[in-house]
């Protein structure tokens, strides 16, 4: 198994045991981990953004106020895509931002399952990726995208403050 493949099953081993600590407890490892599908059919992107539910709250009553609860359904919904829109960016070659069509959100106990759509119609050769997500907040913040097409599997791509670039190709042609 190629090394992305194991760290991702080892963030995801990580991610289990975190959601089955006791809430008292503060985890110790900070993540996110996202899918995003390309359906060709639909000629758009599905996309499911797992993060962590404490940290992201707390970074929403930092930046909205401590009355932010994930509680407020409305709010929460609201707040969660704005910084999503904000920090979760998809690009085409000449630098025009694609937009989000929010579907949803489910809030468990430990984690946030953000549903968002991404119309685009031209496949997803030399789109480039910006994934923000809680990295100014959090020094050891790792982001995972595991990058479908058509149900299959892609590219995984990691954003993180140790070196990987905050901006990445989904998907690089050999071919040109």
């Amino acid at each position: 198994m190629p090394a992305t493949g194991q760290r991702i099953i080892a963030i995801i081993t990580v991610l289990c045991l975190a959601a089955s600590a006791s809430p008292a407890r503060a985890h110790t490892f900070h993540s996110s981990i996202a899918q995003l599908d390309y359906i060709t059919a639909k000629k758009k992107f599905e996309l499911i953004i797992w993060i962590h539910a404490d940290d992201l709250e707390r970074l929403l009553k930092d930046q909205h106020g401590p009355s932010v609860t994930f509680d407020k359904p409305k709010e929460a919904e609201r707040l969660v895509h704005d910084y999503l829109r904000a920090n979760f960016e998809l690009r085409t070659p000449q630098g025009k931002l694609l937009p989000h069509h929010w579907v949803g959100l489910e809030v468990r106990t430990h984690f946030i399952a953000a549903y968002i759509e991404i119309p685009w119609s031209e496949g997803i050769a030399d789109l480039q990726l910006t994934n923000r997500i809680l990295l100014a907040e959090l020094p050891d913040q790792v982001n995972v995208v595991k990058v479908k097409q058509d149900s299959a599997d892609r590219r995984n791509l990691e954003f993180n403050r140790r070196g990987a670039p905050a901006t990445q190709p989904l998907l690089t042609l050999t071919h040109r």
